[in-house]
């Protein structure tokens, strides 16, 4: 399973009917009828023919069990065909039973959190993300959210300032030597925490470089080499259980606070 599903509850890919009610990108109120691609605790990922201005509220009503709940845009995911299009929403009640069924109780203090700064003002935050936001980030490298210092909703993208200079210029040299790195997928610069475990038991929590849907990159004090097998959780979260995909070592590079390692997941 992709390290997308796994966020403070988990995600469901299900199509649940929805209606969803607003006002899109013109300003004009529209009621569409639906479906979720999919959904947790805390959002849902949807397919609309109508745009959503990000940081706006729309109200979602759950058509199997007529129960509505308000969201908010957090941001767009890829247009599906047409004018359809996938938006993530965050729920303002995360509690609520929208969606029919009981997830497992989680700690906001297990809540994963990345470095992102404000592209208006440059003001970087150690921020948790909810999963919807993670989920917008990784695909698009912003999302929406209230800056205090703008005091207006700004976009927000991953943050480099806590990266030291001396730890940029060795990752630039880029992999080993000797070794070759393919990059299917686009990879977004985010620090964050993860755990990385070998088969052997050694266990680290390190610190990631960049991600993307096919791999990453991390910096760690453990030495690890070109094709081992490891076991990935991001983003991890002290208190959460470790959720575990299986990964490979492609290639190592050495910097002054420890090794990278470029990661690919198995699939």
């Amino acid at each position: 399973m992709s390290l997308l599903g796994r966020r403070r509850t988990e995600r469901i890919l299900a199509p649940k009917r929805i209606q969803v009610i607003g006002n899109d990108a013109s300003g004009i109120s529209f009621a569409e009828e639906t479906i979720t691609v999919s959904f947790n605790q805390q959002g849902a990922r949807i397919s609309l023919t109508h745009s959503l201005l990000p940081d706006d509220i729309v109200l979602v009503k759950n058509l199997e069990n007529g129960i509505e709940e308000e969201f908010r845009v957090v941001g767009a995911f890829q247009q599906v065909f047409g004018s359809r299009r996938e938006w993530g929403v965050e729920a303002l009640d995360a509690k609520s039973g929208i969606w029919g069924m009981e997830f497992a109780p989680n700690d906001d203090s297990s809540q994963p959190k990345a470095v992102v700064e404000c592209a208006a003002c440059k003001t970087a935050a150690q921020s948790a993300l909810s999963s919807i936001e993670y989920e917008v980030l990784l695909a698009t490298g912003l999302i929406s959210r209230h800056c205090d210092r703008c005091n207006e909703t700004t976009r927000w993208k991953p943050s480099e300032q806590t990266v030291s200079p001396e730890m940029v210029v060795r990752y630039t040299k880029g992999p080993a030597k000797g070794v070759r790195e393919s990059r299917r997928t686009r990879r977004l610069r985010l620090t964050m925490q993860l755990r990385v475990r070998n088969a052997w038991g050694v266990v680290d929590i390190a610190q990631t470089r960049d991600v993307s849907k096919a791999g990453l990159c991390f910096i760690s004090s453990q030495r690890f080499s070109p094709g081992d097998e490891i076991f990935i959780t991001l983003p991890y979260a002290q208190g959460q259980a470790p959720v575990e995909t299986k990964s490979r070592i492609v290639w190592t590079g050495e910097g002054p606070s420890g090794w990278f390692y470029g990661v690919e997941y198995i699939r």
